[in-house]
């Protein structure tokens, strides 16, 4: 009778420190109190529109990671697999850093393009300019390629931005043939 009494607070003792140390590994859950709010969002002096209200947690504002992002200048992916969220620079935002720099550069060698330089170097500047032209086609062609190829944005995005590369394309080759004209000229 003692042994069997043993036995059961023996194993009464094992099961709780099992369930114990079960209890202890399990992951620990927090309820929070916290509200949406309605708020200005406001870049660069321009509002910019939520397509949800922010959370505010203890004096803390938690916005849309898609909308900031997008709002900013970058288009979002999330990949479930991993429960990653992925922000690449939009197109936008890159050709139109590429058109400031690149108009920057035309009103340089329009100004260089004068009579006060010799033709050979307004040939050697023009060509500089086509083959540039010609290296931004190349960047924006490898850009519709990984575009096509992203597994983390809907269809419509990706249509979306080859769309904008094919303008931007387009416009690199208007300006290719206005320089040729001009070396064309040039070289008369």
């Amino acid at each position: 009778m003692k042994k069997t009494l043993h036995i059961i607070i023996a194993l009464c003792l094992g099961m709780m420190i099992g369930m114990t140390t079960t209890a202890l590994g399990a992951p620990i859950k927090e309820t929070v109190q916290a509200s949406f709010e309605k708020i200005k969002f406001v870049v660069n002096g321009e509002e910019k529109p939520l397509d949800a209200d922010p959370l505010v947690y203890q004096g803390s504002t938690y916005l849309p990671v898609r909308t900031v992002l997008n709002t900013l200048g970058y288009d979002v992916g999330y990949k479930a697999d991993t429960k990653t969220v992925t922000a690449d620079k939009s197109l936008e935002a890159i050709l139109s850093e590429v058109d400031s720099l690149k108009q920057g550069e035309g009103e340089q060698t329009d100004m260089s393009l004068n009579n006060f330089q010799s033709v050979e170097k307004q040939i050697e500047s023009l060509n500089h300019l086509i083959t540039s032209e010609r290296e931004l086609i190349q960047n924006i062609e490898t850009m519709i390629q990984e575009s096509k190829n992203r597994t983390d944005v809907s269809e419509e995005s990706k249509k979306e931005r080859i769309e904008v590369f094919n303008e931007r394309i387009e416009r690199s080759n208007e300006i290719i043939k206005r320089y040729e004209s001009k070396l064309a000229e040039l070289q008369k």
